[in-house]
């Protein structure tokens, strides 16, 4: 028997004009960024979406970061 560890994740992706965005809902923030050019999520194989799992957690981190003033 193999114990496996499925990460639960909505991401959906939409093309508007020529590029495609990825938008998430993490901690209760909506959160949404351009893929990279000529990414189509039809025809991107699965280990780039966790990529953009991950770079989207940063994104979240990023905005609730506390801003510094210098």
């Amino acid at each position: 028997m193999t114990n496996t560890t499925q990460k639960e994740s909505d991401v959906l992706f939409q093309k508007l004009g020529d590029t495609w965005y990825a938008f998430t809902e993490i901690n209760e923030n909506f959160i949404y960024s351009a893929l990279p050019e000529g990414i189509n999520p039809h025809e991107t194989r699965l280990e780039l979406f966790e990529v953009i799992e991950e770079h989207m957690d940063k994104v979240a981190e990023h905005y609730q970061a506390p801003e510094q003033v210098a």
